[in-house]
């Protein structure tokens, strides 16, 4: 029967994490006085398969720009931002387990593919013949990261 295990620091998680099997783990970003990313780091850098490829959902409320970065190259699996709702939570939760996206394995970099979208490549004779704007990231201001001190 499925069920949810509480811990409140990163060392009682680690040991939970050795000693039995979970499906997915939620992670605070800011767990106890301790940083979430870092149990994930923990994570993704075990030598254990069956802890290595754990679903790792981060809920936070810093959404800033490179809050995001961070999170996607610790190998989070999804973001959750606060606050939230059971909806939300459900969304995550059914895109960690039933839409998995394949692992990446570099020298610098273990964790979900961090590309969400699928391009499909066109034959030449079915690319478009228009030129189509180009997006660019925002240099605003609010994409400063707000847990920086």
């Amino acid at each position: 029967m499925p069920h949810v295990t509480l811990v409140t620091t990163n060392e009682e998680a680690i040991i939970k994490l050795n000693n039995y099997k979970y499906h997915c783990v939620f992670v605070d970003n800011m767990l106890s006085e301790e940083n979430g990313l870092t149990l994930a780091q923990y994570i993704r850098h075990s030598q254990d398969d069956k802890i290595q490829y754990i679903p790792i959902i981060l809920c936070t409320a810093f959404t800033g720009f490179q809050s995001i970065v961070k999170a996607r190259d610790a190998g989070v699996t999804e973001i959750l931002a606060k606050p939230i709702s059971p909806d939300q939570i459900m969304e995550k939760l059914h895109n960690a387990l039933f839409n998995p996206r394949n692992f990446v394995i570099t020298d610098h970099y273990f964790g979900p593919d961090r590309r969400r979208r699928i391009k499909m490549i066109a034959k030449d004779n079915e690319k478009r013949q228009t030129n189509s704007p180009v997006f660019e990231p925002s240099n605003k201001v609010n994409d400063v990261d707000e847990e920086t001190p």
